[in-house]
């Protein structure tokens, strides 16, 4: 960790119980004043301004798959360029994940957030307005470039918030919230998509979009962030607020003890030796896990519309055909599995740990995916389709709760875009695999998504940091202030 700038107070975000000193009766370090603070209507304010721009996120992944068809028919889309919608999306998610997580180390996760909203509330009525598919494809790529600047973001506020014991909760339930949205998104379809049109269904599923700016407006900055960023200032007016809101009463003169870091949203730290392995394997993991969680989203109604049956038969049709109904309810029943999974991943690594319940939840998306080569009713395939889909959601809060848990405050951000890039491009691999392979070849397709879990499976199989309770130091031992 780098020296103080200038004459700067030192700053630190751990615990009198971590570093084992206590600064001085006038000062405090972050988890302290978090104790005394305890969690309240400020922690509750937090989490759910961010779980509500989180819905904007996930709100893409189901959001695509289900107005394609209506696009094909309105602009006689060719395959080629219903892939480059939904590549363009996917691609400049990974890529804007990685300059804003960097970004939003540098100048704040609020700051961030605000100002990719704002662009999202011009794209969502561009893509609303857009009289031809390549007006289309420029509003979704700039939603996509906006989204992924958000999700590194959300989940590292969410858990620089609260005290330790409540870290993996935070970034779980804004993880589930983000599924909810997914899930909401499938029904907002089954009630509006043929009744209003497409245009109407993208308005109203980017409504969270206003409310989300009013309120991320009178919130103040991550207080983590603002003390490895050397704003003292401004740490302390943060947990002042977040007292007021809690309504307890902090000691006169008493301040938040801080140490500005050199390194805020460095690249290169993610590979200091304490952090190269995680770094490499959760990419590994995430690249595979994404890939396969995606493309299954966007293969279900190319599925339920052609005659599927596991990896030796189908009858492609890549004609104007929109989803029935039924067919949207169905999309729905798959998508609800994101928010069981989720659950359910949270619950198992709370009482055996994060690393075999990672294992598990990879090992279950590698056996579902062999079972797709398998020719089953219309009826047992969206039940397959559901246990992988339950699958790869716990493996994706378990990646990011271990990935929370893993990386100190002035990097958070930055590993979250980095493995968020990573995961992107799986993604958009297996956006390309759907619409190259399906009509190709069914076969090919399933044998993708069993090398892709099986990478998971590896992946989760080497990673050995066990980071439950982790305390993550964001000083070195030897700077804590006496």
């Amino acid at each position: 960790m780098s020296e103080n700038k200038g004459e700067a107070t030192p700053v630190a975000t751990g615990s009198t119980a971590e570093y084992g000193s206590v600064p001085s009766p006038q000062k405090m370090y972050l988890d302290d004043f978090y104790n005394k603070i305890g969690f309240g209507y400020a922690q509750i304010a937090f989490w759910t301004v961010l779980s509500l721009i989180s819905i904007l996120d996930t709100t893409e992944e189901a959001l695509i798959s289900l107005v394609i068809p209506y696009l094909r028919c309105e602009w006689n889309l060719s395959l080629f360029f219903e892939g480059a919608i939904t590549c363009s999306v996917f691609l400049f998610y990974g890529i804007s994940s990685v300059i804003f997580g960097k970004a939003a180390d540098r100048y704040g996760r609020r700051t961030i957030l605000l100002v990719t909203l704002a662009t999202l509330t011009a794209t969502a009525i561009f893509c609303a307005l857009a009289t031809n598919k390549w007006q289309f494809l420029i509003a979704r790529t700039i939603t996509g470039a906006c989204i992924g600047a958000n999700f590194g973001a959300i989940v590292s506020f969410a858990s620089e918030v609260v005290p330790v014991k409540y870290r993996s909760l935070g970034t779980s339930l804004i993880i589930f919230v983000s599924k909810v949205g997914m899930f909401l998104t499938a029904v907002a379809a089954y009630f509006f998509l043929n009744s209003l049109g497409w245009r109407w269904f993208i308005i109203i599923v980017s409504l969270p979009i206003i409310p989300s700016i009013i309120f991320l407006w009178v919130l103040p900055e991550s207080p983590r962030y603002l003390i490895v960023s050397g704003k003292q200032k401004d740490a302390q007016e943060a947990i002042q607020f977040m007292a007021d809101m809690n309504k307890v009463q902090i000691d006169e003169g008493t301040t938040v003890v801080c140490k500005q870091s050199d390194d805020l949203g460095e690249v290169t730290a993610l590979f200091a030796p304490e952090y190269r392995k995680e770094t490499i394997l959760l990419s590994i993991i995430y690249f595979g896990n994404i890939l396969v969680f995606l493309s299954l989203i966007l293969f279900l109604p190319l599925a339920i519309n052609s005659s599927f049956c596991g990896g030796n038969g189908v009858t492609p049709t890549h004609e104007c055909k929109k989803l029935s109904q039924g067919s949207i309810l169905k999309v729905a029943i798959v998508v609800s599995a994101t928010m069981i999974g989720l659950i359910a991943a949270h619950a198992m690594s709370h009482f055996t740990g994060r690393i075999p319940a990672l294992r598990v939840f990879a090992a279950m998306a590698f056996i579902g995916s062999l079972l797709l080569y398998k020719c089953f009713s219309a009826t047992m395939t969206v039940i397959l389709f559901y246990v992988i889909e339950f699958a790869s959601s716990g493996l994706n809060i378990l990646i990011w709760i271990i990935l929370l848990e893993n990386y100190p405050t002035y990097i958070r951000t930055t590993a979250s875009g980095f493995v968020n890039f990573w995961g992107k491009i799986g993604g958009v691999l297996g956006v390309i695999g759907v619409y190259a392979l399906f009509y190709l070849s069914p076969y090919l397709l399933v044998t993708m998504y069993v090398a892709s879990t099986l990478l998971s499976l590896i992946g989760a199989a080497l990673f050995t940091k066990e980071t439950r309770y982790l305390e993550v130091q964001d000083i070195d031992d030897q700077e804590a202030p006496e």
